[in-house]
């Protein structure tokens, strides 16, 4: 599904959102006429050119200029003379045909709003206004609709087509989406029940389930209060149920629509200056994917939360790429009456907002960016991603609980950056286990050696790898898998190398590979079904994978990302009030991807997330949790 339309079918929260909006080059006419003592604009539609973009041009609303021209509800020509009013009338407006409604959109409506109050599909409503579908959905704007009738029920999309991808079959494809094998058999009858097998690329329907609700539990019982410091020199501060009840947030994301052209030049721009690809696809900044998946997590963070009381405003701003950009909304008089700060994505941008945040004693939320650094260093700053460093100590956690049983080889990239994870590991090893047991190497790409050079048959090898390079990844997975029957072996790495394209799983399942990460989604959960049972009914979409970035540590799905830091901080907030910060420490609450556990750095320093886990692939191709060490 296009992301212009997700991210248009999102703003149903009624959310104040500052981004840039590409239009046509439209000349705004000279000619002027006056008509019953108003004053218009005469327009000539031009090709290319839309009630939209025009409306735009002009600086009015579409229901502005269809009032003033009714033959325009079924459409605008090319040579039509348009009356624009150059003082628009206020208020909103409905009118009807003996067929249709002609409906004025209100502020904060949705395209799935309006599918429920007049009880008509998606389908049906995108056939009757084409222009929805891949446009974001405008106050003012004028949608066709056919006349309700009161008595029927809501109609919802009844499918979700999904594409089969490269080792998917039925049973697993069923178990995602919650849906039985017999409802997806009867939802795809040209597939054989005799023979049911499917292909790569090959697009199957889902059927929706009705939605439950999430089921995440916001309101907690009162625990005791909790008694912390603000640091090693302050006074204990009690962490009390707050009297204040409404909050200002601001959301601070790189949209970056109205960013640079992409490097593909056969990506063209269509008559709303929108970038479209060969295939009728609209491509996006990579970043603004990013952005508008955690925006649609959070915003159902926010329905969730406004349901359990939540009174607030959410101020949200397009950071872009950009500096100026971010000092810009740094200076915006709202952000003053912030209570919690979420965002921007880049590390680069952290000290800037880490200051601000600071300056201003408002506790900011870094969502994706790592900066050590910072966060030593800025006590009003929060950071979710632990880092790849951090992933260390639950890793040799496992190793440890071994040590009677292992050898242990430590393996880097010479040809990469990736020394200080190795040095890393190094110290750690040597302080868990005596020198005999662990050796290690350091290869380039081209000088790897073979396994039997290092494994060792009377004992379980544990082979950590620190680099992240894609290739030479390739070349010890397959070296080791062609090994794994002469040599007990255990493969330690990144969880970034799950997102490698070319990495074939079955060497990872036969490595029993480990990884530690703070994000994994269980599919087993039935919050987490009911949360996809959500998604699913109000973006008709599949939250997807976003690719490798140097932003995170792990392939993150950042819409649920969005929902689990706007949950858990709207949460905290909410209990607290802004002083929040300094009761995280001691605050618990469960969570879809990411298990939070903050931890001050140092006593003038920020808050990290300390909760990593550890995984293995296993022989019977499950992904499972390893045990902690305390249990």
């Amino acid at each position: 599904m296009n992301l212009l339309r997700i991210f248009a079918m999102a703003l149903w929260a009624g959310c104040c959102v500052q981004i840039a909006d590409a239009q046509v080059n439209i000349t705004v006419s000279k000619k002027k006429t006056v008509i019953d003592g108003k004053d218009y604009y005469l327009h000539t539609v031009r090709q290319g050119e839309t009630l939209y973009s025009i409306s735009k041009a002009y600086g009015v609303l579409q229901k502005d200029i269809v009032f003033s021209n009714p033959d325009s509800f079924e459409g605008i020509r090319v040579g039509q003379e348009l009356k624009i009013p150059e003082k628009p009338e206020s208020g909103n407006f409905q009118l009807e045909s003996s067929q249709y409604i002609y409906h004025i959109t209100k502020q904060g409506e949705t395209v799935y709003a309006l599918m429920q109050t007049y009880h008509i599909s998606m389908e049906e409503l995108y056939r009757l206004n084409p222009e929805l579908e891949n446009s974001p959905l405008q106050t003012g704007q004028v949608v066709t609709l056919p006349k309700p009738n009161p008595s029927a029920p809501p109609v919802p999309s009844k499918y979700l087509i999904h594409e089969v991808q490269r080792r998917e079959t039925l049973f697993s494809i069923a178990g995602e989406h919650g849906v039985s094998i017999n409802r997806l058999m009867e939802a795809n009858p040209e597939i054989d029940p005799q023979s049911p097998g499917i292909k790569a690329g090959q697009k199957i329907k889902i059927p929706l389930p009705d939605v439950e609700p999430i089921g995440i539990p916001v309101e907690m019982s009162k625990a005791d209060t909790i008694i912390i410091r603000k640091d090693a020199e302050a006074d204990p501060v009690e962490c009390d149920t707050t009297v204040q009840d409404s909050f200002h947030i601001a959301l601070l994301l790189p949209f970056s629509l109205s960013d640079r052209a992409p490097a593909d030049t056969s990506i063209k721009k269509d008559a709303e200056g929108r970038y479209v690809r060969k295939d009728g696809t609209y491509w996006i900044p990579p970043f603004s994917e990013m952005a508008l998946e955690f925006y649609q997590g959070a915003l159902l963070a926010i329905d969730s939360l406004k349901q359990s009381g939540l009174k607030a405003q959410i101020h949200t701003f397009d950071t872009s790429r950009d500096t100026l950009q971010l000092i810009r909304i740094l200076n915006d008089s709202v952000m003053k009456r912030i209570d919690l700060i979420i965002g921007p994505f880049f590390t680069d941008m952290v000290d800037r907002v880490a200051r601000f945040a600071a300056e201003n004693h408002i506790f900011y939320v870094s969502p994706v960016a790592t900066n050590i650094e910072s966060v030593k260093n800025s006590p009003c700053l929060l950071q979710v991603n632990s880092g790849e460093i951090n992933t260390i100590v639950p890793m040799t956690d496992v190793i440890a609980r071994q040590r009677d049983s292992i050898r242990v080889v430590l393996i880097g990239n010479k040809s990469e950056n990736d020394q200080s994870l190795f040095t890393a590991y190094q110290n750690k090893l040597q302080t868990i286990l005596p020198d005999s047991m662990v050796t290690m190497f350091q290869f380039k790409v081209d000088s790897i050696q073979i396994p039997s050079a290092y494994l060792k048959k009377d004992k379980r090898n544990i082979v950590i790898v620190t680099a992240g390079n894609e290739a030479f990844i390739n070349l010890v997975a397959a070296q080791l898998n062609a090994s794994v029957r002469d040599y007990p072996i255990h493969l330690y790495g990144l969880v970034t190398w799950t997102n490698f394209i070319n990495l074939d799983p079955e060497y990872l399942h036969r490595l029993e590979f480990h990884f530690a990460t703070a994000y994994y989604v269980d599919y087993q959960r039935k919050e987490v079904l009911r949360f996809l049972q959500q998604y699913r009914k109000y973006y008709a979409a599949e939250p997807v994978v976003s690719k490798q970035d140097s932003y995170a540590i792990s392939p993150v799905q950042y819409v649920f990302l969005g929902y689990d830091v706007m949950f858990y901080f709207c949460s905290l907030l909410k209990r607290y009030g802004r002083e929040f910060g300094y009761c995280v420490s001691g605050f618990r609450l469960p969570t879809l991807q990411s298990d939070f556990r903050f931890t001050k750095v140092q006593p003038s320093g920020g808050y990290i997330n300390t909760s990593l886990h550890v995984y293995k692939y296993t022989r019977d191709y499950r992904i499972i949790q390893m045990a902690e060490k305390n249990e």
